[in-house]
């Protein structure tokens, strides 16, 4: 599978590279942004990479600058961008929210049951406490623009929403 996107992705690059080399005729800036811009949104989408998200939004930025607009409209099209590109930041799929729970509160989960590892540090040890849960319930939902997740495991619940990319959480 992950020959079969590198394949896709570098077509996407040479076809992307011979029509904008070819077939537009505008300056060189505008050409190169635009390729820079195609190449960092295909990336994401095919190797789910975040962070080309910003690439995007930074050659956006550029090609609108760029452009002879009135500076309302120029502020109008970057804060769409803007947007635009924060809600493709909001995850899709449960994996994304079990990440979150591993980084911020250290509770790694497989199928019914979650792990939770707890530094305790004393003044010359430091020792790994673990706990173990049960899922109670789980459920994660995505709406366009924001998506929620909740856990309860057996003696706690943890809630959060995802906005833009950032989660916060509930409660």
């Amino acid at each position: 599978m992950l020959i079969l996107s590198y394949t896709f992705f570098i077509s996407v690059l040479v076809i992307t590279y011979f029509v904008m080399a070819n077939k537009i005729e505008t300056e060189f800036l505008t050409r190169y942004l635009l390729v820079i811009l195609i190449s960092s949104f295909f990336f994401f989408k095919i190797f789910h990479e975040q962070s080309a998200l910003y690439v995007t939004l930074i050659c956006t930025v550029g090609l609108v600058l760029n452009a002879k607009l009135p500076t309302i409209n120029k502020f109008i099209l970057i804060l769409v961008a803007g947007i635009v590109v924060n809600v493709y930041r909001v995850p899709l799929s449960t994996e994304e929210f079990d990440d979150y729970l591993k980084a911020t509160y250290g509770i790694e989960c497989l199928v019914t049951e979650c792990v939770e590892v707890v530094k305790i540090v004393s003044e010359d040890t430091m020792e790994l406490q673990t706990n173990e849960y049960t899922i109670q319930g789980y459920s994660y939902n995505w709406y366009s623009v924001f998506s929620t997740g909740e856990i309860e495991l057996n003696d706690k619940s943890i809630k959060a929403v995802n906005v833009m990319g950032f989660w916060f959480p509930l409660r």
